[in-house]
């Protein structure tokens, strides 16, 4: 081999350990993501169809978690309505799909506000993801958080955490009967984050005559130790390798050159 040839090894070596040393991105959903609403929009929070979001839901300008100027999203449902708004049932498709698993996304924190005069309110997440695989299999599902947060009628502004850990969710049925096989199948592949009013795990929710405040819908990490224990150790692993491979190269190179 010809020392030429050994450099352009060398430089082929490093560029496929630039991975190892740079950070991996998600797609779409990413650690510390939030929608605050600040914006004046929805975020692309719907009901389904367009008529349907634009009765039901609204980007209040005042009176979120953070008082006067705290923009926030209001849901409303009427149960007798007899096609869609009928639940407090919402969701998101863009900014909030995505890979759970690699961005260590393990909690979606939120605050969330009761603003019903009467009946109380039991929210809870929901997942939508998987795929077909080679033999036509779906692989993945619906799945539901089995812990909820109940508000209380004209209650407070609460900071309600739901963990998105595989045991903390279990499958549940809808979209035609897609009912959940795999979880963890799903939160590597997030196609539809949705928030809904049920007393038991649930896809659609439960009819209910409601108005629902959210605002600060966050993505959370693992926590700090863990998640620099996780990545640390395999960044510092690979640059280590990396680093030592290109030690031996350059040890060659100098040996040939002399000789």
């Amino acid at each position: 081999m010809t020392l030429r040839t050994r450099h352009r090894h060398t430089a082929l070596r490093q560029l496929l350990c630039l991975p190892l040393l740079t950070p991996l991105t998600a797609a779409a959903v990413s650690l510390g993501q939030i929608d605050n609403f600040s914006d004046g929009t929805l975020q692309g929070w719907q009901m389904g169809k367009v008529l349907v979001t634009n009765n039901h839901l609204s980007n209040i300008a005042a009176g979120g978690p953070a008082g006067m100027n705290d923009n926030y999203l209001q849901v409303i449902s009427h149960q007798n309505e007899t096609t869609s708004g009928n639940k407090i049932t919402f969701f998101n498709k863009q900014q909030w799909a995505g890979n759970y698993t690699a961005g260590g996304i393990t909690t979606i924190s939120m605050d969330l506000k009761n603003f019903t005069s009467s009946a109380p309110l039991n929210i809870r997440l929901a997942i939508n993801g998987g795929h077909t695989d080679s033999a036509s299999n779906f692989i993945g599902g619906l799945f539901a958080t089995t812990a909820s947060v109940t508000l209380t009628s004209g209650g407070a502004w609460t900071h309600a955490v739901f963990s998105l850990a595989p045991g903390d969710l279990v499958p549940v049925s809808g979209n035609g009967g897609t009912t959940g096989n795999d979880v963890n199948a799903t939160l590597a592949n997030v196609l539809q984050l949705r928030l809904l009013n049920s007393p038991n795990p649930a896809w659609a929710g439960s009819l209910v005559s409601a108005t629902l405040g959210v605002d600060n819908i966050t993505a959370v990490p693992l926590p700090p130790a863990a998640m620099l224990f996780a990545t640390g150790l395999i960044g510092l692993g690979g640059a280590a390798t990396c680093r030592r491979r290109m030690g031996d190269q350059r040890s060659g190179n100098t040996q040939s050159g002399r000789g």
